[in-house]
């Protein structure tokens, strides 16, 4: 009795180990690794050549690199730079795929392969982290006949760790805005739209996630008279590129019968260009002014402006010397709120299917500030938090996308407060000018107290004597370095000069990259609401590359990109 009892459940053991062996292997496999969100920005210079920063955000469990294909050898791919938050990597003279975990660790490299190059660079510590790559390409926009341009492959397809959401931004350095005046966009293998933005970038972003033969290439034309690209091809833009993008798009029949060029067009072009000239050649004469203020200011080691930030705000952006075009200040109100404990940063611990731990951050809502800049920005984010008082990312998103139009008008007013304090101070000799002569003594006096601060922070380490108040260094300054778009370097910095002080520098700056992430979320939230708003029924405008949907499909002919990337 007791070897029958014994045989049968060896029989019902075998059974069940096949029946659990056909159910996990009928189930989907779970990548350990994640990238959430991938932002891109391009900076094109005046040659064509374009530095590329990307910033990724997501979970890392598993592996010991990340790595990015670019599979052309008719670029130069050089100067690639790497940071895991604010600590930057060592370059690599070689590298070896086969390097352990160890051996990557803190280390990046350029592997040169038979059909191009793959930037990489160590994993360094598994969980949630923000990798931050930069690189420049040669060249990216090359000359044509009638117009400059290129086709490019941002996303590649069969990557190991798609991303949930890609935002790109391409600008051309020296102020010079992009618009459907003077440029023209169009984005394929992708669900999203392009657009170009009011401060003067060409946008694409995704609106579902991509995976498997996902891919983002973007073809931009910009028309003649805004850079001088050194490659030069003896062929028409629409023949060579546009032509080859378009073949199996959506794009592809809404044009078959639309002419791109009438007299009147041409016209049209001729006097932006001439328009262009004239502001280029302004713009130089203001901008040499105002350099030569700012080498002349002197250091300034405290809060600017009386602690006002919405006017800090201003000026660093209507006097702006270094083409940032904005300022981050909705992430400065974030960190100041988060520094005065409006704000309190939490940690939260969720488990996936296979008990992966992964750890989010919120942020629960304290005590009312007093500011009336703070308040209106807390305001918000008690109406999208909820009844619980604690804020996750998710809820900003979904709070953005429902009312975008509300936040757009909250953004705009910042630039009317900070013009208003200005004013009520009397700075100006002109109202909302932004050249240095448009400023009396007043508003010259506050605008130094700017750009001290911001040279002060510039050149932190080079100065031999550093004796501020404490309270300055580990919070009131950061604020404005996140307001500059510096926090990460000036992190780097205080690490180097204060190393026996570690424990007060991590805590500021996990304040900064939660401000960060919020701030990234509200902002691209709501104008990517916007967009889609306004742009998701044009495909005639799409196809004639004023914005609107990206194709599916298309996107042939690209420069660039490759198959596959992500971890290893």
């Amino acid at each position: 009795m007791t070897d029958f009892i014994i045989k049968i459940n060896r029989k019902l053991f075998l059974v069940m180990s096949i029946f659990l062996i056909t159910v996990f292997a009928c189930l989907p496999v779970f990548a350990r690794n994640h990238v959430d969100k991938m932002d891109i920005d391009v900076t094109i210079h005046d040659n064509g050549s374009a530095s590329i920063t990307q910033r990724w955000v997501g979970t890392f469990d598993e592996g010991t690199e990340v790595y990015l294909p670019i599979e052309d050898k008719s670029l130069s791919v050089r100067n690639l730079k790497v940071w895991k938050g604010s600590r930057e990597y060592l370059e690599a003279e070689g590298w070896d795929v086969d390097w352990s975990f160890e051996q990557k660790k803190w280390r990046s490299g350029i592997n040169r392969t038979a059909k191009g190059v793959e930037l990489c660079f160590g994993i360094s510590e598994y969980g949630e982290s923000i990798y931050t790559f930069s690189y420049d390409i040669d060249p990216l926009v090359k000359s044509y006949i009638e117009s400059d341009g290129f086709n490019f492959q941002f996303v590649n397809p069969g990557m190991g760790t798609f991303p949930s959401d890609v935002n790109l931004r391409i600008q051309v350095e020296g102020g010079k805005n992009l618009s459907t005046g003077n440029a023209r966009i169009w984005g394929f293998g992708y669900e999203g739209m392009t657009s170009f933005s009011e401060d003067g970038y060409a946008i694409a972003f995704s609106t579902s996630p991509l995976s498997g033969s996902s891919y983002m290439n973007v073809t931009l034309e910009i028309f003649k008279g805004l850079i001088t690209p050194n490659v030069e091809i003896n062929d028409t833009f629409e023949n060579a590129v546009l032509n080859r993008a378009l073949v199996g798009s959506s794009f592809e029949e809404t044009l078959a019968n639309e002419s791109r060029q009438s007299f009147i067009t041409i016209l049209f072009f001729a006097l932006i260009l001439f328009s262009f000239v004239y502001k280029i050649i302004l713009g130089t004469k203001r901008k040499h002014r105002l350099k030569k203020f700012y080498k002349e200011a002197n250091y300034f080691r405290d809060t600017p402006n009386g602690g006002n930030l919405a006017m800090s705000h201003i000026l660093y952006k209507d006097f702006d010397i270094w083409k940032n075009k904005d300022t981050n200040v909705i992430g400065a109100i974030i960190m100041k709120m988060i520094n005065n404990g409006n704000l309190e940063p939490l940690q939260e611990k969720s488990y996936g299917f296979f008990g992966n731990e992964k750890v989010s951050t919120s942020l629960r809502v304290g005590k009312e500030p007093e500011d009336p800049l703070l308040k209106e920005l807390y305001n918000i984010i008690i109406q999208a938090a909820g009844d619980d008082g604690v804020l996750q990312e998710n809820e900003l998103k979904r709070y953005a996308q429902k009312n975008y139009e509300a936040l757009i008008e909250y953004i705009k007013s910042l630039d009317t407060r900070g013009h208003s304090a200005l004013n009520q101070e009397g700075c100006y000799l002109k109202v909302g000018g932004k050249k240095l002569a448009d400023l009396n003594e007043k508003g010259q006096k506050e605008l130094s107290e700017v750009y001290g601060l911001r040279k002060f922070l510039d050149e932190f380490t080079l100065i031999n004597e550093r004796s501020i108040t404490e309270g300055v260094i580990w919070e009131d300054l950061m604020v404005y370095a996140t307001l500059f778009g510096i926090a990460e370097k000036v992190l780097s910095e205080l690490k180097e000069v204060y190393p026996d002080r570690l424990v007060e520098v991590e805590k500021i700056s996990h304040t900064y990259y939660v401000s960060d992430i919020y701030f990234r979320s509200l902002y691209f939230s709501t104008y990517n609401a916007r967009r889609a708003a306004e742009i998701a029924k044009a495909a005639t405008m799409a196809a004639k590359g004023l914005g609107g949907m990206a194709s599916l499909s298309g996107g042939g002919g690209f420069s660039g990109g490759g198959s596959g990337g992500g971890t290893r």
